[in-house]
């Protein structure tokens, strides 16, 4: 069966760049035929004619959707969701959260056949402070001095979260009168179930360790809930291979997501502390993954603890469609601006197969398809939003 209709690059109206192709370090968490580009331990072509490739991972740039060295595209017309709800590709925005199934074609070339777009939460800023805010009793973390961002502003908060339950926002949102969503794992203790430490009502018990968003009306703390979503990977069973953007730890032999995802994980890759990184997975039959490497991010997108600034090497370019913002799509037939290619970017540190790291590859070259494997172990360094720097040396 071939894949889902695909289009030009000219057609293409906009795209996912996920971390994985800004600057990060790789770590190479097992050994094995890593012939893929940049080092993905993906084959071209290994997963045609399978269940294709999951990705969760932050919308970084608009163009097309290239992940880890491979473009995927889609048509124009392409379902999108943003928590459930049916919209279009006009509302996707660099720093929201992406989940796609790509499969490969006949051709070789990946394309999807729908984006779902989901947030960490959404409902009243709380608070607010520098670098940070506080919305349904969740801590943001957030730079920003926008007029809108003041107590009592409804926000929908897009990024990830680490292991302490806060949120690092890649895009905070402002939002009309929508519904109160919160999106995590249920927990339960002596006082009933929670996300986050938001206390939920009329939450079905069967629900807990499970991660879900839930929607409804929040007064005095406690979430009425109206609804219930999965937020968790089973959409992605039968993938051949799933990439999930994280802050993780290592817990035994396990990488333990702060957003609920676990990964088992038999090598000597040793994250110093909570880190953010990419996991190349596989699923492991039981409903779990299995981790087969990782690549460490070191440049956040959007609005990160980082800052909003532009990454290096950006630039202007011909973009795919009509005029719109710096971060969003542009519509049919026009001129809209995109990041192109820009200026060499020094490769960032590598891990080397026993999990040591190696210092910074070399530089990137403008835009194209991550460079080769060095001394310092096969995966590279990556270079700025050109191709990837050279392998990191030891």
């Amino acid at each position: 069966m071939s894949g889902p209709p695909t289009i030009s690059r000219r057609a293409l109206l906009a795209g996912l760049w996920l971390a994985s192709t800004s600057t990060l370090a790789w770590g190479q968490t097992r050994k094995g035929n890593d012939q893929g580009l940049g080092g993905t331990g993906i084959s071209p072509g290994q997963d045609q004619g399978m269940g294709g490739t999951g990705i969760v991972g932050v919308i970084q740039r608009f163009g097309s959707i290239f992940v880890n060295g491979e473009r995927v595209s889609y048509a124009p017309n392409v379902p999108v969701t943003i928590d459930g709800e049916a919209s279009s590709v006009k509302a996707l925005k660099i720093g929201q959260l992406a989940r796609v199934l790509a499969r490969r074609d006949a051709n070789g070339t990946l394309g999807t056949a729908r984006i779902d777009i989901v947030s960490e939460v959404t409902g009243p800023i709380e608070a607010v402070r520098a670098g940070e805010l506080t919305v349904l009793g969740q801590t943001v973390l957030s730079p920003g001095q926008q007029s809108w961002r003041k107590v009592g502003s409804s926000v929908a908060v897009f990024g990830l979260r680490r292991s302490d339950g806060v949120i690092v926002a890649s895009l905070v949102d402002p939002r009309g009168n929508v519904p109160s969503r919160i999106t995590g794992v249920v927990v339960r203790d002596r006082t009933g179930l929670s996300i986050g430490g938001l206390r939920l009502a009329g939450v079905d018990q069967a629900l807990v360790g499970q991660r879900v968003q839930a929607e409804g009306r929040v007064a005095q703390g406690v979430m009425q809930v109206a609804r219930t979503r999965p937020d968790d990977l089973k959409d992605f069973a039968r993938a051949s291979r799933l990439l999930v953007e994280g802050y993780v730890q290592r817990v035994g032999n396990e990488l333990q997501f702060g957003s609920g995802y676990v990964a088992r994980d038999n090598s000597r890759f040793q994250p110093a502390g909570e880190v953010r990184v990419v996991i190349n997975a596989v699923p492991d039959g039981a409903g779990g993954l299995r981790a087969e490497s990782v690549q460490a991010v070191t440049r956040f997108p959007g609005e990160s603890v980082q800052g909003p600034q532009a990454p290096r090497g950006q630039g202007p370019m011909q973009g795919p469609g009509g005029p719109g913002g710096g971060n969003t799509p542009g519509g049919p037939g026009g001129q809209g601006p995109s990041n192109g290619p820009g200026a060499p970017g020094q490769g960032a540190p590598g891990f080397g197969r026993d999990g040591s790291m190696a210092p910074p590859g070399g530089a990137g070259s403008g835009m194209g398809s991550p460079g080769g494997f060095g001394p310092g172990g096969p995966p590279p360094g990556g270079g700025g939003f050109g191709g990837g720097g050279g392998g990191g040396r030891r």
